[in-house]
Formats: structure tokens, C-alpha cells, sequence
């Protein structure tokens, strides 16, 4: 684990730690994720598929993990779901999850690199991602692929924990992402550096409202932005015009 500030890292070392990370925790992913959010980010993910408009019949998922967001929306909908990572343990997981639940028809993965997406301009109807924005060194490049690939009229969505405005809230929530998630991320995984680095990823990556105007700055219309429970979590949202 690379000991420098997550701040002063170059874009290969994130990258690098990033790739290291989720190769190491993809066995207990899932279960640390629930664990640590309450399962909250189960209603999370189902919020975002809510706001996937229903005509979407092609829907890319960005840094899918293990595919938990993949499975909500083809679960959901009539609709076919392109997953993307560039993590292929992860990717192997999300595939015996997607067997498991029975939408190996409605569901496909590709290895892709989020800043350099290998689908052609307008192909898809949606794009979203999951709690992987923050893990990326560029995400304005990221945005701007997602943007690329669909086509006009279609959404481009990020789900994203932050830091809530209330400043109760918001030393409550530092304190917990400092100190009960690293134990907690100790304890099961065994890896205390990844479960240091998720706080610190999260503590460095864009307030909303910065978020908003990249949103913005890349071209994007009907920005909206949705604070999820107490604003430890944003949906943000735009339209490709």
C-alpha cells in the first residue's frame, strides 16, 4: 500500500493501488459493503435504477465490481446491461453472481479501461457508475467517455458517497470512515490498507457541488443532483445533448 497522501500520488500510482485493492478484497466485497453501510447501499443502487429512464433498452455500468448494479437494473427492467471493469477478479465475481441470479442473457462484461472505453459514440441509452468515480484519477476524462457513448437525450449518472452538510453529521461521519471502517475492514478481509484507502478516497474525491459543474463543464443539460441519506451519498445526473 502506498504510504504517500492519497493527494500527492501520481495517476500510475493510483491506479496501480486501485487495481491491487480490488484484486485483494473481491471475496469479501459484498459483504463488507453491507456491513459498513447498514445495507444501505442496496436502496442506494435501486434509487439510481429508478431514475434510468424506462424507454433504456441498453445501459452501460461502469466499474461494475461485482456487479451489483448490473444485476439491479436487469433485474428490473427489460433491458440489456453492458458491465465494464478493468479489475478481472471482480469481473469473475460479477459473472458467477449474474449465473447465480439467472441473467447471463440480459447481462455481458467487458474488460475496459473507464477513461478509454472501447464502444462507439451513441450506442447506449444510459451509463452509470457506481462508488468507482472517486477510484479514478481523471474522472472528468471518465465523464467525458461515459458522455461519448451515449447517445443524445440518454443519461449519464454517478453515484457517489461524500461528506454530508451538516457538520454534526460530518464529524460523525469522518470519525466512521477513520476509525470503525478500517477496524471493521481488518477484522474480515484481513487487508487494512484497502480499508484505509476507501476513507481517504473518499474524503479527497469532489464535493457535489464541484461535481455539478464538471457535470456541467463536459457539455452535460438537466443537471440534478440528489442527496441520499443525509447526503452521505449523491446521485448526480445529466443529459447528453
Amino acid at each position: 500500500m502506498n504510504q504517500k497522501p492519497i493527494e500527492t500520488w501520481t495517476e500510475a500510482e493510483r491506479i496501480a493501488v486501485v487495481k491491487r485493492i480490488f484484486n485483494t478484497v473481491t471475496d469479501h466485497y459484498d459483504l463488507l459493503n453491507r456491513l459498513m453501510s447498514a445495507r444501505r447501499d442496496v436502496w442506494w443502487r435501486r434509487f439510481t435504477v429508478r431514475r434510468i429512464p424506462k424507454e433504456a433498452r441498453l445501459v452501460l455500468d461502469v466499474a461494475t465490481g461485482t456487479g451489483d448494479l448490473a444485476i439491479e437494473i436487469a433485474a428490473s427492467r427489460e433491458a440489456q446491461v453492458v458491465g465494464a471493469d478493468f479489475v478481472p477478479k471482480m469481473m469473475a465475481a460479477a459473472k458467477e453472481k449474474t449465473s447465480k441470479h439467472d441473467l447471463c442473457e440480459r447481462i455481458s462484461y467487458v474488460a475496459a479501461d473507464a477513461n478509454q472505453l472501447p464502444f462507439p459514440s451513441g450506442l447506449f441509452d444510459a451509463a452509470a457508475i457506481a462508488f468507482g468515480l472517486r477510484n479514478i484519477p481523471t474522472p472528468e476524462t471518465a465523464l467525458t467517455e461515459m458522455a461519448r457513448v451515449v447517445k443524445p437525450g440518454g443519461k449519464v449518472m454517478v453515484l457517489e458517497m461524500t461528506f454530508p452538510r451538516n457538520m454534526k453529521l460530518r464529524w460523525f461521519f469522518q470519525w466512521y470512515l477513520n476509525n470503525v471502517i478500517p477496524f471493521v475492514g481488518r477484522m474480515i478481509s484481513g487487508d487494512a490498507g484497502a480499508y484505509r484507502y476507501l476513507p481517504d478516497s473518499i474524503q479527497h474525491f469532489l464535493h457535489p457541488d464541484e461535481l455539478t459543474s464538471l457535470y456541467q463543464q463536459i457539455g452535460l443539460r438537466s443537471v440534478k443532483a440528489f442527496p441520499l441519506t443525509f447526503g452521505l451519498t449523491y446521485l448526480h445526473e445529466g443529459v447528453v445533448p
